[in-house]
């Protein structure tokens, strides 16, 4: 009995390892074409980069990095490349080329994520550059336009007048209301006097700040 079961499990065994080396066979082949198609993407990117044709360039380099595979060597030099002209675009003042670039990093990771996202860190490092880029051109923005549009001299005046007086004639009124002020019946002490002094300059200081 036991030498006829011995043929079985001998037939088991040999199955499970003809489908192991079959699956092996199709990952290493599978795993061979991702490189090549990352290779000649990332080359024809160097060419283009060298050519002086940053776009197309990065283009190339966003492909190379969606073929991504473990132990890939063009996907880090890819993301190499782009941190690189990003780098030096920012060195040049070209924060628009500098935002394409990083950004490319990181939707060139993102759109190779499965159950995992690689390149953690270079997505973390471009966010950092991007959001600092972002805040220096959204700061350049603000100067721009208040360069552009400076606050007009007499509304400003009439602004801090506004405000100060305001802030006067409220105080007044407290000590009024509180009886630190004496002489109270005196025109100069009116309650009404100041309710409407504290009116008008509160209408002068909202007016300068639109005015201004």
């Amino acid at each position: 009995m036991q030498n006829k079961s011995l043929p079985k499990k001998h037939g088991v065994s040999g199955v499970i390892v003809k489908t192991v080396s079959f699956a092996l066979l199709l990952l290493a082949i599978l795993w061979a074409r991702v490189l090549y198609g990352s290779m000649k993407d990332y080359q024809t990117g160097e060419t283009f980069l060298k050519e002086n044709q940053t776009i197309r360039a990065i283009t190339y380099f966003d492909r190379s990095l969606h073929w991504y595979a473990p132990l890939n060597p063009y996907v880090q030099k890819s993301a190499q490349r782009l941190w690189e002209i990003g780098d030096r675009a920012e060195g040049q003042g070209d924060k628009k080329l500098a935002i394409i670039a990083f950004s490319t990093i990181r939707s060139g990771f993102y759109g190779s994520s499965h159950f995992m996202v690689p390149g953690k860190q270079w997505i973390e490092r471009s966010d950092h550059r991007i959001m600092a880029l972002l805040r220096a051109e959204q700061k350049e923005k603000v100067f721009a336009d208040q360069k552009a549009n400076p606050p007009d001299v007499f509304w400003s005046v009439v602004l801090e007048l506004g405000l100060l007086g305001w802030i006067g004639s409220v105080f007044v009124l407290i000590f009024l209301w509180t009886g630190e002020v004496k002489n109270q019946r005196t025109r100069a002490f009116s309650p009404l006097l100041w309710l409407l002094t504290a009116v008008a300059c509160f209408s002068l200081w909202i007016m300068g700040m639109f005015k201004a």
